[in-house]
C-alpha cells in the first residue's frame, strides 16, 4: 500500500500503474483463493486497526501454511488474528471462521496464563499441553509452543500446535501393554509360587514334603556344625488310623489327618517344622535343642497333644514315634530319617502308642525283619510252605474230628520253620496275604486225598485267617478258589479268626465272612477270651464254634477262676447254638474236666503234637464230619 503523501511527492508513472495493477490482481486471486493479506480487526481494547503483509512476505507465509502443525497469531487479548489451513483442518472448520475468534472458544479447559498474557511486559515463550475442542466437539490433544511476537505497540503471540493425537494413541497403547505386561508377571509370579507350594508340600495339610523336609534337615545340621547343638528329628506313625478310613470313610480320614497336622503344629516352636510325608506318617524337626535329654520332652509333648484328639476324631488315635538325634551336626537327613523310621518300628513292636528312642541295636532287628522278608518271598516262590497238622477230637469218645492246618516254611537247608519265626514279619509286612492264600489251597489239596481214605465226607480241615487278608476285598473269591482248585467239599472247611482281626473287621470283611459261610464254610473264632470280642460280635458274625485259648485250659485243676471262665465259654457257646474247642490240652485230668463241662471238642499236645500229613493217623481213626 503507498501513502497519500508519496502520491502526492512524485505523480505516479505508466510503470507505476502497471505495478499497482498486477498488484491488485494478485490480491484479487489471493482473496478468490481464500487468503487475506489485509485485514481489519476491531479486538474490543484498541481502535480499529489494519494489518497487512508485504509481498516479501510471502515466502514466509507460504511456508507456515505448509506446516504440518497448526500455526496461529493471537493477539494480546486472545483473539486469533491469524489461522494455517492446518489449524483450521485440526479443528474441523474453516480459516475464516477461526480468524476473529477468541481462542479460549477453541479450547476444553483453561490455556496457561504463560502463554497468554506477558510477564512484566514481557512475552515468555513456553510449550504446553492443552486439548483443543473441534466443531464436532471432538478432543484433539495438542502440544501448544507460544513465542512473542513485538509488533510496535502491539504485543502478539504466535502459536504452534502439534496434534498428540496419534502419540496419546501411541502412549495409551504402551501403558496398556506394560499393565498387561505386569499383570502377565504377576500371573507368572503367583504360578511360579504355587508350582513351589504344590512341589514342596502336601496338598492336604500343606505341611512340608519329604523333599522340603531333608532340606531343613540338612539346614539345621549344618548350622549344628557350627554351634555343636542337638538336632531332633521324630517320625510319628498313627495307631488304629486305619479303622478310622475302613468305618468312616477316607474323608472322615482326611479330616482326622488334618487335625492331626494341626495339634503336631501347636505343640512345637515357631522355628520347628512339621512334614507330612505319606499316609499317616509325619515327620517333626527340632533344630537346636540344648540336649539328646531334650528330645524326650519334646516327644511326650507331642504324644499329649495327640491324645487330646478323642474329642476330634469318630475313633481313638494315637502314634507310636521314634526318635533320633544328632549333635554337632552328626551325619545327614536320610540317616537321621532312617534311624528315626527304624526306632518307630520298635514301638510299634512293644504294643504301639509310645515312644521310642533310636538305638543301634535296632539295625541288627531291621536286617533281621528285612531277611525274614525275604526269605518269606523265596519260600513262596519256591513252594516251601508246608502244613503241619494237628488232630481235634470230639468229647467225649475221642475221635478224630478233624486237624487244623498250622504253616510251616522248609528251609533251603532242610530246617522246618515254626509259625514264631515268620508270622509277625509277614503280618507286618503284608506278606500274609500271598502266604494264607497258599497255605488255604494247600490244606484244602491235602484234606481232599484224605477223603479218599475213608468212606463218608471224610475229616475237616481247619485253616487260620489274618485280618489282614481281608483288606482286599476278595477273600471270598480266594477261598472259592481253593475249594474249586481242590476239590475239597465246603463242608469240610473251617476257617478260624482271632478276636483282634474280628475288632479290626470293616463292614466290607463282614460282607466277605457272609458270602463264604453263605458256601457252606464253618467260620470260628480263636483264641477267644484273650481279646476284646463282645456278645455282640458273636451275635452279627457268621460263626460256628468258637475255641478256648489254651491259657485258660492249662490253668484247670490250678485255678478256680480259670475252670469258671473255660466253663462259661462252654455254656456261652451252647447258648449261642455254637461248637466249643478247647486248645492246649496237656494233661488227663484238663481233658477229664472239659468233658465233664460239656466241652464239644479239644486238641493239645496230650492228644497229639502237630505233624506232617504223611504221620496223621490212618481210618479207621477218622469220623465223618462234625455235628453243628
Amino acid at each position: 500500500m503507498v501513502s497519500a503523501e508519496e502520491t502526492a511527492a512524485s505523480p505516479p508513472t505508466l510503470a507505476d500503474a502497471l505495478a499497482r495493477l498486477a498488484l491488485a490482481e494478485d490480491t484479487l486471486r489471493a482473496i478468490g483463493a481464500g487468503e487475506v493479506d489485509a485485514f481489519v480487526v476491531d479486538d474490543g481494547t484498541h481502535d480499529t486497526m489494519l494489518f497487512s503483509l508485504s509481498t516479501a512476505d510471502r515466502p514466509y507465509r507460504l511456508f507456515v501454511e505448509s506446516m504440518r502443525d497448526g500455526a496461529a497469531t493471537l493477539s494480546s487479548s486472545g483473539i486469533i488474528l491469524y489461522a494455517n489451513d492446518r489449524l483450521a483442518e485440526m479443528l474441523a472448520c474453516t480459516r475464516q471462521s477461526i480468524v476473529g475468534s477468541a481462542l479460549a472458544d477453541h479450547l476444553a479447559g483453561d490455556l496457561p496464563a504463560a502463554v497468554t498474557r506477558p510477564q512484566a511486559g514481557v512475552w515468555p515463550r513456553a510449550v504446553v499441553e492443552a486439548t483443543l475442542l473441534d466443531e464436532r466437539g471432538v478432543h484433539v490433544p495438542v502440544l501448544i509452543g507460544s513465542a512473542p511476537l513485538d509488533l510496535e505497540r502491539d504485543g502478539l503471540t504466535c502459536l504452534t500446535f502439534t496434534d498428540l493425537t496419534a502419540q496419546k494413541a501411541q502412549d495409551r497403547e504402551i501403558a496398556r501393554l506394560s499393565v498387561a505386561q505386569e499383570l502377565r508377571m504377576a500371573e507368572l509370579q503367583a504360578a511360579h509360587e504355587a508350582l513351589t507350594v504344590q512341589a514342596t508340600h502336601d496338598a492336604l495339610t500343606g505341611l512340608p514334603n519329604r523333599g522340603l523336609l531333608v532340606d531343613r534337615i540338612d539346614q539345621a545340621l549344618a548350622q549344628a556344625r557350627r554351634s555343636g547343638v542337638c538336632t531332633a528329628v521324630y517320625f510319628v506313625d498313627l495307631d488304629g488310623f486305619k479303622r478310622v478310613n475302613d468305618t468312616m470313610g477316607h474323608a472322615a480320614g482326611d479330616l482326622v489327618l488334618q487335625s492331626v497336622a494341626r495339634r503336631l503344629s501347636a505343640a512345637l516352636r515357631p522355628g520347628d517344622t512339621v512334614a507330612r510325608i505319606g499316609g499317616d506318617e509325619f515327620v517333626v524337626l527340632t533344630p537346636g535343642l540344648a540336649g539328646p535329654e531334650r528330645a524326650t520332652t519334646v516327644s511326650d509333648r507331642l504324644m499329649v497333644e495327640l491324645a487330646r484328639m478323642s474329642d476330634e476324631s469318630p475313633q481313638p488315635i494315637a502314634a507310636s514315634i521314634g526318635v533320633s538325634t544328632s549333635v554337632a551336626g552328626r551325619d545327614d537327613a536320610e540317616v537321621l530319617l532312617h534311624e528315626a523310621d527304624r526306632a518307630m518300628y520298635e514301638a510299634k513292636s512293644l504294643g504301639g502308642t509310645r515312644v521310642a528312642l533310636f538305638d543301634p541295636a535296632f539295625t541288627l532287628l531291621t536286617d533281621q525283619r528285612t531277611d525274614t522278608q525275604g526269605m518269606i518271598e523265596a519260600a513262596l516262590d519256591d513252594g516251601r510252605l508246608i502244613a503241619h497238622y494237628q488232630p481235634i477230637i470230639d468229647l467225649p469218645g475221642g475221635a478224630v474230628a478233624g486237624y487244623e492246618a498250622l504253616a510251616r516254611i522248609r528251609t533251603v537247608g532242610g530246617d522246618i520253620l515254626p509259625p514264631s519265626a515268620f508270622i509277625d514279619v509277614a503280618e507286618s509286612s503284608g506278606q500274609i496275604t500271598p502266604l494264607g492264600a497258599q497255605m488255604l489251597h494247600l490244606a484244602c489239596v491235602e484234606a481232599d486225598r484224605w477223603g479218599a481214605l475213608v468212606p463218608g465226607p471224610g475229616p475237616i480241615v481247619a485253616v487260620n485267617l489274618s485280618g489282614r487278608q481281608f483288606e482286599g476285598g476278595s477273600m471270598h473269591t480266594v477261598v472259592a478258589e481253593a475249594l474249586a482248585a481242590s476239590g475239597l467239599p465246603p463242608s469240610r472247611l473251617h476257617l478260624e479268626l482271632t478276636e483282634t482281626a474280628i475288632i479290626d473287621l470293616h463292614p466290607d470283611n463282614l460282607i466277605q465272612l457272609e458270602a463264604i459261610a453263605e458256601m457252606g464254610v464253618q467260620i470260628g473264632l480263636d483264641d477267644f477270651g484273650t481279646g476284646y470280642a463282645s456278645l455282640s460280635h458273636l451275635r452279627r458274625l457268621p460263626l460256628s464254634f468258637v475255641k478256648i485259648d489254651q491259657s485258660f485250659v492249662q490253668g484247670i485243676g490250678l485255678s478256680r477262676e480259670d475252670e469258671q471262665i473255660v466253663l462259661a465259654v462252654v455254656d456261652l457257646a451252647a447258648n449261642l447254638e455254637m461248637r466249643s474247642i478247647a486248645e492246649g490240652v496237656q494233661t488227663p485230668r484238663q481233658l477229664e474236666r472239659l468233658t465233664e463241662m460239656g466241652c464239644d471238642q479239644a486238641q493239645g499236645y496230650l492228644i497229639a503234637r502237630p505233624m506232617p500229613a504223611g504221620d496223621l493217623p490212618r481210618p479207621p481213626t477218622h469220623r465223618a464230619g462234625i455235628a453243628t
